[in-house]
């Protein structure tokens, strides 16, 4: 098969030191091994021993010698077998292959801490790195009902999504975001992001769509995000999903960081969410404080590239379009003339744009609330006048924290699976 190219850079070095964690030396008698990535997300650490689940794995192979098809091989066993714990159980591939992967690669560098179960039938797992860091993901039930629009919406089929973190921590910001009270921990390596659908499908074999929206700004992770996302578009059927699986969130925490998607070749496979937020650059700074860097005129313009670019790939991107993450705080972004200025700053875009909105979820210390649901249908029904699309965001887990927002570690009286 083809594989993609991975985003994140790496190289095999001779010599003892490649794989060794920092302040130990290896013996200079040691066998080739592989390097620490050249280009390390932000903040990561070294990982030692690598998850085989990593989008490196296939050129890696190649430069020892061996078919990078034995990557494929690896994939397709701990996906189906989430359990295993040795890589010697993969069948088919080479004796001679055996000690190097053992040496330098695990089955898993994560494990799940803790797990939460929601009334509604999504799932929370708490997720120990390597390191000891800890992430969330959230597995999120859905039967295709539950949103109130101002437009019809075709139902979503029965089933799960995966709500993925690109980073622990995030440092945007955001004034009614969990995570971003946490500032950032570190970057995860695109082999731990991976991993995170590893253990969900542990509770989820259904698993059909992934979402970059836990924690974490993805595009503040673009090499390791990007050859995540790579993969999964490029190799649904390996990782049984749907098609178009994957949509990516962002704030958009710098110029260019969309057109880099665009440029990258990511439009057409990938369905993007802007974490918008505001109708006005004056209100979005102040509740969004990166939009400093990102003026509101040249938010838009990378949108409209990005939906062009989409649109000449396939019928079904250019229907998905866009997608406007609203996040509405009563008193705040929720009034009338709001919803107006939002209607007025995409019409021009209106073909290739979706509004969703979404009431705050609560967020323990932070000074928000949630509009009543009547505020929520007359802002997206005004958005209608306008002739952009539009539907409000059911409220889901709430009870466990893991609803949009949310994200923080914070243990809570939950159901427990």
């Amino acid at each position: 098969p083809n594989f993609p190219a991975a985003g994140v850079s790496h190289r095999v070095a001779r010599g003892a030191r490649a794989m060794a964690p920092p302040g130990d030396e290896a013996p200079e008698a040691e066998a080739e091994a592989v390097a620490a990535p050249a280009r390390r997300p932000r903040g990561a650490v070294e990982l030692h021993p690598r998850p085989l689940l990593d989008p490196e794995l296939p050129r890696l192979l190649e430069e020892r010698g061996f078919p990078g098809s034995h990557a494929r091989s690896i994939w397709e066993h701990l996906l189906e077998h989430p359990l295993c714990t040795d890589v010697a159980e993969v069948p088919s591939l080479p004796k001679a292959l055996l000690p190097w992967l053992s040496e330098h690669f695990t089955t898993s560098t994560a494990s799940v801490k803790r797990r939460m179960a929601s009334q509604d039938g999504t799932t929370k797992l708490l997720i120990s790195l390597q390191d000891g860091v800890e992430v969330e993901a959230v597995v999120i039930n859905h039967g295709g009902d539950g949103e109130f629009s101002s437009v019809s919406r075709p139902r979503m089929k029965p089933g799960a999504t995966l709500c993925l973190s690109s980073q622990a921590g995030c440092r945007m910001g955001c004034k009614f975001c969990a995570t971003g009270t946490l500032g950032l921990i570190r970057s995860l390596h695109a082999g731990e992001i991976l991993e995170q659908l590893r253990l969900a499908r542990t509770v989820r074999p259904d698993i059909r769509k992934i979402v970059f929206m836990g924690m974490g700004e993805p595009l503040e992770n673009f090499d390791a995000v990007t050859s995540v996302v790579r993969l999964l578009t490029s190799e649904q059927v390996l990782f049984r999903l749907g098609g178009r699986p994957v949509t990516l969130s962002t704030v958009a925490p710098t110029p260019n960081c969309i057109t880099r998607l665009v440029d990258a070749g990511l439009a057409g496979s990938t369905r993007l969410a802007v974490s918008l937020h505001a109708p006005t650059q004056e209100l979005r700074e102040q509740i969004v404080p990166s939009a400093r860097v990102m003026p509101l005129p040249k938010l838009m313009d990378e949108i409209d590239a990005f939906g062009r670019a989409a649109s000449k790939v396939s019928k079904r991107a250019r229907e998905e379009g866009v997608l406007i993450e609203y996040c509405m705080l009563k008193g705040v972004n929720d009034s009338a003339e709001c919803a107006h200025q939002l209607g007025e700053l995409l019409h021009p875009r209106r073909d290739m744009v979706y509004v969703n909105v979404i009431p705050f979820n609560p967020v323990f210390g932070l000074p928000y609330e949630a509009p009543s649901e009547d505020v929520v249908w007359e802002f997206v029904r005004l958005l209608g006048t306008h002739g952009v699309k539009g539907h409000a965001r059911r409220q889901l887990a709430n009870d466990i924290a893991a609803a949009c927002g949310q994200l923080a570690k914070k243990e809570v009286d939950s159901v427990f699976a």
